[in-house]
């Protein structure tokens, strides 16, 4: 399943419960809602360089290879400063659909409503 976001797209190769495996992709230039979900946790691995990754009050530049736990209700972000897209491998825990994430910030005009 692909689903195109405004600063990207996200590819999902595994959906179930408990686990989700995806692919995120970050266009140049582009990020990501700055958000959190409260019903699963995410293991994110960088797959290319040029990714700035946000995790409650840290922020990395990140590396290739560079694994990163998020927790539920944790805020974070990924943003492309690179030229070419970033991509992340990311594996979800728990309840893996987008009625679970809470926008905390948008650049691109979304509801910051929930949708619980």
């Amino acid at each position: 399943m692909i689903v195109e976001k405004p600063w990207g797209r996200v590819v999902t190769y595994a959906l179930n419960q408990p686990s989700s495996v995806r692919v995120i992709t970050v266009e140049p230039g582009q990020e990501t809602s700055v958000h959190y979900h409260r019903m699963r946790d995410e293991t994110w691995v960088v797959l290319d360089p040029g990714l700035t990754i946000e995790i409650g009050d840290r922020t990395v530049d990140a590396s290739p290879g560079e694994e990163f736990v998020i927790p539920a209700e944790q805020a974070h972000r990924i943003r492309c400063n690179g030229s070419d897209p970033g991509r992340i491998l990311e594996v979800a825990y728990g309840y893996t659909t987008e009625d679970d994430t809470q926008r905390l910030q948008d650049a691109y005009g979304r509801s910051l409503e929930p949708d619980w």
